[in-house]
């Protein structure tokens, strides 16, 4: 997981309890993707999600979808609170998973500006904004939290080093989501 291997790279020979604690972040950035990704099917009104029918297509679920990821998401607090609180950084923490979840839905407003389900127009849409797209809906919560989690977890202050950080993954965003795009129109030709 990104949270373990950015802590191994940030601190030399952790302990357990500070890989068990990487995990327990590993596992709510999951837990805010799924978060996400249960929202963004509804939004989009999607059929499948990796293959498999999206959550809210399930029998019996429908909106209560919705309901599910609010828990979800309600989760990752509850489990800071219980791991966290009493370590130093956990404001810090609590708050970059405010601000990315802030950021991811800045990026799902614009991606539901441009793709109206009723009308294509692709007079909405430019390079510029699927990077804008993919950068704030994806690159956020995908490259740079965990990498910023392992960082507070290291105890590093400096703010200048967490925009640096911000820098790689916002231009590597773009470039990984045309590839996954890619792979699953390639799949559904085949």
């Amino acid at each position: 997981m990104s949270v373990v291997s950015s802590l191994r790279c940030l601190i030399d020979n952790p302990s357990e309890e500070e890989l068990l604690q990487a995990r327990i972040l590993g596992w709510c950035v999951e837990w805010l993707q799924a978060y996400f990704l249960v929202l963004d099917d509804v939004m989009d009104h999607s059929i499948t999600r990796r293959g498999q029918p999206c959550w809210y297509k399930q029998e019996h679920i429908g909106l209560m979808a919705l309901n599910d990821s609010c828990y979800l998401e309600a989760a990752i607090y509850k489990i800071l609170k219980t791991y966290f609180k009493q370590q130093p950084y956990y404001i810090d923490i609590v708050e970059l998973f405010h601000e990315t979840t802030m950021q991811t839905v800045m990026g799902q407003g614009l991606d539901l500006l441009t793709a109206d389900d009723e009308i294509v127009d692709f007079t909405k849409f430019s390079m510029t904004r699927y990077d804008a797209i993919v950068t704030w809906k994806t690159a956020y919560y995908s490259f740079y939290l965990p990498v910023a989690l392992a960082m507070h977890m290291a105890g590093i202050k400096n703010v200048s080093y967490y925009g640096a950080v911000w820098k790689h993954p916002s231009r590597a965003a773009p470039r990984l989501e045309f590839m996954v795009l890619h792979c699953l129109m390639s799949s559904q030709v085949n």
